[in-house]
């Protein structure tokens, strides 16, 4: 089984060597089929090389997709851009001594990169991008057929705070290449999980969702939100939800309804309470058996963020679930009247206590305090000269200080220069003033810095862009009426979790194409917006687009090439074996009618 596993390896990776086909963002709202080559020097054994097996399509991505390289993660200036962050992939060439050998299935950390960089060369450049599988690379995306891989990129990635680059599968006889490739969104939602934190009575910090908690999802009728929820069920029935609340279309809340996993929860003793959107009472029914401590918005818009502030209960969790197309929607934080403290140095020292971090890029665990490297900022400070001098006398030796109207800075302590980034910044003054410095200073943030309002009595306006993925900035003070967590920059601990003990999400399947139809899927996808996953065959390359049921597939398998017709119609009976559900076995008969071997029975 070993040298017919290593033989179909050889056999792909001479197919590296030729032209191949690979689906590409070109441009705004753009996506082609095309034909690429990988360069020459990938194929001396100094790089990596993998052929993909399929791609899941990512909501994510339409982000990308509309704004192309305005993006934060698309090269400024790209001409092409692999698509496909969801994916499962073969190694066809390890460099001497690296982790992974030919013919290991793995799966790939989409997260690369917390700071910019070349994407060509997984190398630190200041005019670089914050570089992530399937947003930045020519050479690699779990849409095109082959992907090349720079030897050094494991070690990067590693150094980046996002653990291994590859994480090899061990593939079960039952599992799927669809549930495969959902380690991401998996690890995207776990990750998430574990980086929600409130504050608990005794004032420190509470990591993930607590027990016994009031939650909602806000257009939670999605994907993402059904796999996030997967996990939060997943606990002893004493520590689940006391009450969910979701919203979405009255249409799809229907369709939820019949969801196992809506059954079982309330067979478990959770209160599900489903809520129109439309519904003109929605706000008292998502706060009838009491504010959510936790608030995930699986969809950026100005009205969803407003929905959630009005909703969150005293000390809890907004978590603004993946990036919105506007990302200058905000998010509208009240932050009330700072305490009365008995003298300025109380202030100061409290106020410093009050900052907070993440004690490493994507680490959740947060620790109270300035950051270790500083580089602190002073707004609204004009006449009260004895405060200012009361916060800079507090700084440690060494820390970098941005003051309006920069005056004498006290000995050990440094100007910052231009375009520096603030680790911590003190906003004092209150109403427009100070809303009006925040947002001055907001483009000039840190990943994880931390802001305080010393005054207070404002309405923080957050812009949306500023506010994704964990390791954003973190609105601190006891005058703050909850805390901010962001979608999760997928760690390889969390990936290997779907990976060593996969979750079947073969329900969640609900289309399927080949490689050459996923711009007719993708579009499709993005203007209907239906529930579910939409998963791409990277061999099959010429399978039509298909909904998942039998008759779909019989009518599909009519005048097309024999082997296509074959695979359809044994996938189709199939289909009609398990309720209409997606399963390996599907699978397995659309590859022998390719004449192909399942990857899966291979290793």
């Amino acid at each position: 089984m070993a040298r017919t596993f290593l033989q179909r390896s050889d056999q792909l990776r001479e197919a590296a060597r030729k032209t191949h086909r690979g689906i590409f963002l070109t441009g705004p709202n753009r996506i082609e089929l095309l034909s690429d080559d990988l360069p020459e020097s990938s194929f001396g054994g100094r790089d990596y090389l993998l052929a993909s097996l399929g791609n899941c399509r990512c909501a994510s991505d339409a982000k990308a997709i509309r704004q192309f390289d305005t993006h934060a993660r698309v090269p400024t200036g790209a001409d092409r851009i692999a698509l496909g962050h969801e994916t499962l992939q073969i190694v066809l060439q390890a460099p001497a001594g690296s982790k992974v050998k030919v013919g290991d299935l793995v799966v790939i950390t989409p997260g690369h990169a917390s700071e910019p960089i070349d994407p060509l060369q997984f190398a630190p450049v200041s005019d670089g991008v914050l570089a992530a599988l399937g947003y930045s690379y020519r050479f690699l995306g779990g849409l095109r057929q082959f992907n090349r891989i720079p030897a050094g990129a494991p070690d990067f990635v590693s150094s980046q705070g996002f653990g291994n680059l590859f994480n090899r599968v061990t593939p079960k006889h039952d599992i799927s290449l669809v549930s495969l490739a959902h380690a991401e969104p998996f690890a995207c939602n776990y990750g998430t999980n574990k980086h929600i934190f409130t504050i608990d009575q005794h004032g420190e910090f509470a990591y993930g969702v607590p027990p016994r908690a009031i939650v909602t999802y806000l257009s939670g009728t999605a994907r993402m939100a059904m796999i996030n929820l997967t996990i939060v069920a997943s606990v002893a029935d004493d520590e689940l939800p006391k009450v969910v609340y979701v919203t979405g279309s009255k249409s799809k809340l229907d369709e939820m309804e019949k969801y196992a996993l809506i059954n079982d929860l309330r067979e478990r003793g959770t209160r599900m309470v489903l809520v129109d959107r439309k519904d003109p009472a929605m706000l008292k029914k998502l706060t009838e058996y009491g504010k959510s401590d936790v608030v995930w918005t699986n969809y950026a818009s100005q009205q969803t963020y407003d929905q959630a502030v009005s909703i969150l209960a005293e000390r809890g969790n907004l978590n603004s679930y993946a990036g919105a197309v506007d990302p200058e929607l905000l998010i509208n934080m009240p932050i009330a009247e700072a305490p009365v403290y008995s003298s300025l140095e109380e202030e100061v020292s409290q106020n410093f206590w009050a900052m907070h971090h993440n004690k490493a890029p994507n680490n959740p665990a947060r620790y109270r305090g300035l950051a270790r490297e500083p580089k602190v900022g002073f707004l609204g400070f004009e006449g009260r000269e004895d405060r200012l001098q009361a916060y800079l006398e507090k700084l440690p030796v060494g820390a970098h200080v941005f003051v309006e109207d920069a005056q004498q800075l006290p000995a050990g302590l440094v100007k910052v220069e231009d375009n520096t980034l603030l680790t911590d910044v003190f906003i004092g003054g209150t109403g427009r003033q100070a809303e009006n410095c925040y947002k001055a200073i907001e483009p000039c943030l840190a990943r994880s810095a931390a802001v305080n309002f010393i005054d207070g009595n404002l309405t923080v306006p957050i812009r949306s862009r500023q506010a994704h993925y964990v390791s954003r900035h973190q609105i601190c003070g006891k005058n703050v009426p909850w805390h901010m967590t962001n979608t999760s920059e997928p760690h390889s601990d969390d990936m290997i979790e779907q990976v060593n003990n996969p979750v079947s999400f073969d329900w969640m399947v609900k289309g399927v194409c080949g490689l050459s139809s996923v711009p007719q899927m993708m579009e499709r996808v993005e203007h209907e917006q239906p529930f579910g996953s939409f998963y791409s065959f990277t061999e099959l390359e010429d399978l039509p687009y298909l909904e998942i049921s039998a008759e779909a597939f019989r009518k599909a398998s009519d005048s097309k090439p024999e082997h296509v017709s074959n695979a359809l119609t044994e996938a189709a009976r199939e289909l009609d074996s398990n309720g209409q559900c997606w399963s390996r076995k599907v699978e397995e008969a659309l590859y022998q009618g390719y004449g192909l071997p399942h990857p899966l029975n291979l290793s």
